[in-house]
């Protein structure tokens, strides 16, 4: 099948496609310029593997939580893709696709995504399956979860981070990570095609990116609308 991928969860994005067996991938860390490079960075990967937006059977794009801009941008330019061409767009939990690679391993896997300074976007699965829902945690709060005796296997973007922190500060657990950490475009294709031969539904118009907390802005305006209430 030939596909398009967007792995927009964090402020590296990649864009990925994958012709048939071949897979063709590009990783963008620009920070504030993603709006900018984006669009080029699927042209470009499009491209070079000869292939016109007609010709794609499907896209897929990890659908939140993540980063509000990246997650916003990634999510629009698959659906204009859709619109325009009736491409079925698949969006794929980010924490699900950062522990696909994982999902035979015998210790508990921990998905976690960077949220902000101490926290994380965090999951825990066994052997594929999502124990709860997705969280907004602090290193504490992630370790009150964690038998000190069990190994936990930590991936995604902010695995690296993450274990650095409890092996420094606490090393009676016993956390690890495989580095360097991927990108998850190999696993948003397989989940993808996944769901395609389970005939899944593809992502609906209004459908949008899944956030586990309120972006800054949404926090900003309900500090100043209760304190206009209490004035």
């Amino acid at each position: 099948m030939n596909a398009l991928a967007i792995d927009c969860a964090v402020s590296k994005i990649t864009v990925a496609v994958k012709k048939e067996n071949n897979l063709i991938k590009l990783t963008l860390d620009v920070g504030i310029k993603q709006s900018e490079k984006l669009l080029p960075a699927v042209d470009y990967v499009m491209k070079e593997a000869g292939l016109k937006p007609a010709d794609l059977d499907y896209t897929a794009c990890t659908s939140g939580p993540g980063t509000f801009t990246g997650l916003r941008l990634g999510m629009s330019t698959l659906k204009a893709l859709n619109l325009s061409h009736n491409i079925p767009l698949y969006g794929i939990p980010s924490l699900e696709a950062y522990s696909w690679p994982y999902k035979r391993a015998l210790e508990t896997v921990l998905p976690l995504i960077e949220a902000k300074e101490d926290e994380y976007f965090c999951n825990f699965f066994v052997r594929g399956q999502k124990l709860r829902e997705d969280e907004d945690l602090t290193v504490e709060e992630i370790l009150k979860q964690i038998d000190a005796e069990a190994g936990v296997l930590a991936c995604g973007p902010g695995a690296k981070n993450f274990t650095e922190r409890v092996n420094t500060d606490y090393p009676m657990y016993s956390v690890h990570s495989f580095l360097p950490e991927n990108d998850s475009c190999e696993s948003l294709f397989e989940i993808a095609e996944k769901m395609i031969a389970e005939k899944k539904e593809p992502l609906s118009d209004y459908d949008g990116p899944l956030y586990v907390r309120k972006s800054e802005a949404e926090i900003v305006r309900e500090k100043k609308l209760s304190e206009e209430k209490q004035s």
